[in-house]
C-alpha cells in the first residue's frame, strides 16, 4: 500500500496512516487502501486492531482538500461519501476490537474515523474536532449518529454546529475519548492495552463487542442515503467552495 502500513505482530494488527507531509489526510487512494486493509485484517489471525497516524503530529487531518477539490458535482460527492461511509461501517462489524490511537490531531474526517472505532486512546497533546461546518459541510461518514450515541444529542449538536477543537482532556470529560495518557508514554500505553486484549480468548472479546453493539449500535445503515444526499448538496454548494478558498488564503498568509 502507498498510504497505509499494516503490521500484525503477536495478534495485534497496527494500521498506520502514513502521509505525515499531508498530516495524514485521507486522499482517494488512502480511502481505497483503508477498505482493502480492513478486509485483510478480517481474514488475518489478528485479535485486535489499532488504527493510528504516523508520527506524533496528526492522527488524521480529515479529507485531503487539495485532492478532493476535483470532486465538484453532487453525484461525485455522494459516490465518495457512500464508499467511505461503507468503509467505516466495516469497523464495528469486525469481530475484533478496534482501537483508535490518537497520536495527534483528529479533525473532520479524521474525527469521523476515530469515532467509528470501538474506543479511543489519546496522547495528551492530541486534539479532536468536527470542523466540517467551517467549510460549509456536514459529516457524511456516519459521525452524526455515532457521536449522538456516544455523548448524547445535545453535546453532539454542540460539537457539530460549533466545530470547536477540543483538547484531549476536554474530549475525555465529554466522553469522546476513553483514555488520555502523557504524550511520552503514548506508544507504550497503546501497545500495552492492545497486547492485553490480544491475550484474551477471541470468543470472549468477540462476544463482548457483539453484546455491546446490540445495546448501542455504532452503525445506522438505514440513515446513510439521507445523510449522504444532504452532504452532497452542501459539497456542491458555492458556499462550500468559498469557505475552502478562504481557508487556503489564510494558510498562504501564514507562510
Amino acid at each position: 500500500m502507498r498510504d497505509l502500513r499494516l503490521e500484525v505482530v503477536g495478534g495485534v494488527a497496527t494500521l498506520s496512516i502514513n502521509r505525515p507531509r499531508a498530516r495524514n489526510a485521507l486522499a482517494l487512494q488512502t480511502m481505497a487502501e483503508l477498505d482493502d486493509a480492513l478486509e485483510t485484517v478480517r481474514t488475518e489471525r489478528a485479535r485486535v486492531l489499532v488504527i493510528r497516524g504516523a508520527g506524533d503530529k496528526a492522527f488524521c487531518a480529515g479529507g485531503d482538500i487539495k485532492e478532493l477539490e476535483q470532486i465538484r458535482s453532487e453525484e461525485e460527492a455522494a459516490a465518495m461519501a457512500h464508499r467511505m461511509r461503507a468503509t467505516l461501517d466495516r469497523i464495528p462489524q469486525l469481530a475484533i476490537p478496534v482501537i483508535a490511537g490518537l497520536n495527534g490531531d483528529a479533525f473532520g474526517g479524521g474525527a469521523e474515523l476515530a469515532v467509528a472505532c470501538d474506543f479511543r486512546i489519546a496522547a495528551a497533546h492530541a486534539r479532536i474536532g468536527f470542523a466540517q461546518i467551517s467549510l460549509g459541510l456536514m459529516p457524511a461518514w456516519g459521525a452524526s449518529e455515532r457521536l449522538a450515541s456516544m455523548v448524547g444529542r445535545g453535546r453532539a449538536l454542540s460539537m457539530l454546529l460549533g466545530g470547536q477543537v477540543m483538547s484531549a482532556a476536554e474530549a475525555l470529560q465529554l466522553g469522546l475519548v476513553e483514555v488520555v495518557v502523557p504524550s511520552t508514554a503514548f506508544d507504550d500505553r497503546l501497545h500495552e492495552v492492545a497486547r492485553g486484549i490480544a491475550e484474551a480468548p477471541p470468543a470472549a472479546t468477540a462476544g463482548i463487542k457483539s453484546s455491546v453493539n446490540a445495546v448501542r449500535p455504532h452503525r445506522s445503515p438505514e440513515l446513510a442515503d439521507t445523510t449522504v444526499e444532504a452532504f452532497a448538496r452542501t459539497w456542491a454548494d458555492p458556499a462550500h467552495w468559498k469557505a475552502v478558498a478562504k481557508m487556503e488564503k489564510r494558510r498562504r498568509e501564514k507562510r
